[in-house]
Formats: structure tokens, sequence, C-alpha cells
């Protein structure tokens, strides 16, 4: 094994560690266009707010927040590092030192706007290029609350999920709240899945 990968693993074995029994550490990425929502989204789920102004993420905000599962009647604390990674293209070059360490992949887009969906592409193929396509993801269409303003069906995107080879899709209103910690929930369990 040469050095890289050696480095590579032990920064990844740091990010899921048992701190006291049943209690682990993931590191989960979150990606997509500016202004899908990922930032409203880790707010409503860590903050328990919403904010209507939109300020770009700079570089990267990191959030924690530690949920309580059970997966197969095991009891488990799991800590989630959201890493929210700015959606601008000047931005795209530091993305490969944060994905350093990740356990999972939120890639998300905004319901409302199709350049955001079409787009899912260009960033899945950076997580290819990146060697993170092992990575659980789960794809999220944010602003389901926007009804009347939707652009994006279901056909387009079980179509979408077939071509990038995504299983979980979830729809989410960081507004309301709808669907958001059922988002982070399912990311953590398709983590620990993948980590048996």
């Amino acid at each position: 094994m040469n050095s890289l990968s050696k480095e590579k693993e032990e920064e990844e074995d740091y990010y899921y560690q048992e701190r006291e029994p049943g209690e682990i550490i993931y590191k989960v990425i979150v990606i997509g266009d500016p202004a899908v929502g990922k930032t409203s989204l880790i707010r409503k789920f860590v903050k328990k707010q919403f904010e209507k102004d939109y300020l770009p993420t700079v570089g990267v905000s990191i959030s924690k927040e530690v949920i309580e599962m059970e997966i197969e009647g095991k009891k488990l604390i799991i800590n989630l590092l959201l890493w929210d990674l700015a959606g601008q293209p000047q931005f795209y070059l530091l993305h490969k030192v944060y994905y350093n360490g990740a356990n999972g992949v939120i890639l998300g887009f905004d319901l409302t706007r199709t350049h955001t969906f079409s787009n899912l592409k260009n960033w899945h193929k950076e997580l290819v290029k990146d060697g993170l396509l092992d990575l659980p993801m789960v794809l999220v269409g944010n602003k389901s609350d926007l009804k009347e303003e939707r652009k994006i069906g279901m056909a387009h995107i079980d179509h979408m999920k077939e071509s990038l080879n995504i299983t979980d899709y979830i729809e989410t209103s960081a507004m309301t709240g709808q669907n958001v910690g059922t988002l982070f929930k399912t990311i953590a369990k398709r983590i620990y899945e993948r980590k048996l």
C-alpha cells in the first residue's frame, strides 16, 4: 500500500470512529449548485431555524449534529459532521481538499430551477473524478413547498437517479422542515450499512 492510500485510509478511519460504545462520527459532504438550499437544510436540521435571505457559502461551512438511531436493533449515537460546500465555480478547486475523509454525500438540487437539476451530472462527474463514487449518496430535491413553481417531475428525477446510480431520493422543504430529519438520518443509515 502506498503512503497516499494509507494516509487516506487513516483519515477515513478518523471520521468513522467510535468515541464511546455505539458513538460514531461521520463526515458528510453536502454539494450542489448555489442557492439550492444546502445551507438552509443544514441550518433547519441543526438549529431548527430557517432564514429567507440568501447568503452564499464561502468555501466551506462545517456543522455538527448528534442523532440517536436504532439500526438493526442496535442503539447508536451518530455525530454527523456536515460539510456544506460552496456551489460557486470559483470554489471548485477547493472541493478535492474538502472531500478528503468523506463517508457520504448529499447531492442537492432546487425543484424550481431546472439548471440546478441538469447540473447534477457535472457534480457527479466531479465525485467520480475524485474517487468518491463508492460512497453512499442521497439525492435531495429541495423547496418542495413551492408547489406552484415546481419544474422537475418525478419521471425526470427517476431517470436521473438511474443514470447516476443513486437509490435514495428525498424531497425536502428547508422552510417547513418537511423530510429534513429523514434526509440526514437516511445518509447516516446508509453510511452505517456500508461500514458493516
